[in-house]
């Protein structure tokens, strides 16, 4: 029984980060319905993006999302759900408002492009620090 209980954890865990994420700032486009948004993401994964906004979509929603890879100038577009929402608390100037989004779907390409941007850019911070 313990093994169970230990596996549902390690699932829960997997799909609430869905890997390494490193700290960037870059514009993320998303359609919502028939709107255009974008906002900046705080941190991407190879797994999933927080995007910060004072107006997150509610948990469960699926988004249409376009980013663009700094170093490789490729843009990536996927569909990712809203995993977790967090939302603006006046006076909590340590919580950032915005979403945690899990990615659906990539292209086999786009899916390489972004591992290898990861992999890069947690190399350079990690030399860096």
């Amino acid at each position: 029984m313990a093994n169970k209980n230990n596996n549902k954890k390690a699932k829960k865990k997997d799909n609430r980060t869905a890997g390494e994420r490193i700290p960037i700032q870059l514009l993320v486009d998303y359609k919502d319905g028939g709107n255009y948004l974008f906002d900046f993401c705080k941190d991407l994964g190879e797994g999933g993006v927080f995007i910060e906004t004072k107006e997150p979509k509610k948990q469960g929603s699926t988004l249409e999302l376009t980013f663009t890879i700094p170093d490789s100038k490729e843009t990536l577009s996927t569909k990712g759900k809203v995993m977790w929402v967090q939302h603006y608390i006046e006076g909590r100037d340590d919580l950032t408002p915005g979403m945690g989004i899990q990615f659906e779907s990539f292209t086999p390409e786009a899916r390489k492009t972004l591992e290898a941007f990861v992999k890069r850019y947690s190399h350079q911070v990690s030399r860096s620090a």
